[in-house]
């Protein structure tokens, strides 16, 4: 890999030639990682730690989940860039998802991300979380701070019916929260046609959203608050560059009156991205209005404003 990437570089003034062989390369690597024979103690072992976490081989479905040594670094997040294989069911196909999970940080998409954040790029080392299939009735990204007009002591939270809300590009419910008073501004309603929701047998599919007037109720969004109280002392961790608290990037679910955190990552340096990712699932809503016919004799709604 050392050889191929000193190569690589010295091409640089060739963009063609380089893009030409780094793609080679990448699909090299790729092909290697989803053919190459897995240990057979690795998979004994594998099976083994999965029964007793989980339960027996098709009782429960599993997300895996992608994670490298190159995300969440300062001024660079790693959110959404490698593979994610949602609900999994059965160990056969759990071993085929890992190999998925573990080839894609070697995407071309991937690559180029986090090239210009290492000098030694053989140094990627893929890793992968394999995590409880969450039956989730509503499910979102809570951001501790304020996304638009940066405010302090505020939340930015979006939310979607079923699993995978605010992050899969539906029209996500959009909340501005100001901690002190608990105050709640409504900024998009959550206008998707449908929910994404587990499959017995694996995967996800889509049933029709209850369309009511909000997602979240007033007890969710004080366990979000409290939640987000708690990050500093529960998470110390989440540190920028400069070592002081750093805003948390939250994925969450709700089932009854239970919240889940699925995942916690710093927002860092990253706060454009965060607020790009925020807006684009605003835009949604539009996206789904551009699909649809529109008769222009028809009469004006009449809620229509100009």
């Amino acid at each position: 890999m050392r050889e191929r990437y000193n190569a690589i570089a010295k091409l640089d003034a060739e963009k063609a030639e380089q893009r030409k062989v780094v793609a080679a390369f990448l699909e090299e690597l790729r092909n290697f990682i989803l053919t190459v024979e897995l240990d057979p103690a690795f998979i004994k072992e594998m099976r083994s730690r999965l029964e007793s976490t989980f339960g027996a081989d098709g009782t429960y479905g599993v997300f895996v989940r992608s994670d490298t040594n190159v995300e969440d670094l300062p001024g660079f997040t790693g959110a959404g860039l490698n593979l994610t294989v949602p609900n999994v069911v059965g160990t056969t196909k759990i071993f085929e998802a890992l190999r998925q999970v573990w080839a894609s940080p070697f995407t071309e998409r991937s690559y180029a991300w986090r090239q210009a954040r290492m000098q030694k790029p053989e140094y990627v080392f893929p890793a992968v979380l394999i995590q409880y299939s969450f039956p989730a009735e509503k499910s979102g990204v809570l951001v501790t701070a304020d996304l638009e007009e940066q405010e302090a002591g505020c939340l930015t939270v979006a939310v979607n019916e079923g699993v995978g809300g605010a992050v899969e590009g539906q029209a996500a419910e959009s909340l501005h929260i100001r901690v002190a008073d608990k105050t709640v501004r409504f900024l998009s309603r959550a206008s998707a046609p449908f929910k994404s929701v587990l499959a017995p047998k694996g995967g996800i599919v889509h049933v029709p959203a209850s369309g009511a007037e909000s997602v979240l109720t007033r007890a969710d969004i004080d366990q979000l608050i409290q939640l987000a109280g708690e990050v500093p002392q529960r998470f110390p961790s989440m540190r920028d560059a400069a070592g002081a608290p750093a805003p948390a990037d939250i994925e969450f679910a709700f089932r009854g009156d239970k919240l889940a955190l699925l995942q916690i990552r710093p927002l860092v340096e990253n706060r454009e991205a965060a607020r790009n990712r925020y807006l684009t699932s605003l835009d949604a809503t539009m996206v789904e209005r551009a699909k649809q016919p529109v008769d222009l004799k028809a009469p004006p709604l009449a809620d229509a404003k100009p």
